[in-house]
């Protein structure tokens, strides 16, 4: 038979747990706004090398042998720019991997975002949320 004073514990400690995660998890106030374009942009950022070798003496003579490669890495960011009032916000999104997948989105179609201070969140066509930093706000004139 389960100890009732355990049960009741890991059962306090589950709702807390819970309570905590919705406490934390923000409802987004989300807007529609327009999308009018969309560009990737890869920037270098260096290269990771690796070298491996061997080494043996014979005497007072050593023999070694030493192999290497280098990779080039670099940063790649989608960049969207989303018409929303009287505002166009250019936004970039960091794909940190090479299995990360950008927003999906059709240019001059619709779509629903959400912003908070330096950050514009998108919903993309498939209704994943991607964070973005926005990096320019431009006013329209007509």
């Amino acid at each position: 038979m389960a100890n009732p004073r355990r049960t009741l514990a890991a059962v306090l400690l589950c709702v807390c747990f819970l309570g905590g995660l919705s406490a934390k998890q923000k409802q987004r106030e989300w807007r529609t706004g327009k999308v009018l374009d969309t560009d990737r942009i890869a920037h270098y950022a260096g290269t990771v090398s690796s070298a491996s070798g061997s080494a043996s003496d014979a005497g007072n003579t050593a023999y070694g042998q030493v192999s290497g490669s280098s990779t080039p890495v670099y940063a790649v960011y989608q960049t969207y720019a989303i018409e929303w009032g009287n505002h166009v916000y250019v936004c970039q999104e960091r794909l940190r991997w090479r299995w990360s997948k950008p927003a999906v989105l059709t240019v001059n179609g619709p779509v629903q975002f959400s912003m908070e201070k330096n950050r514009l969140y998108l919903k993309d066509e498939e209704g994943r949320e991607h964070e973005t930093k926005i990096i320019k706000k431009i006013l329209k004139t007509e």
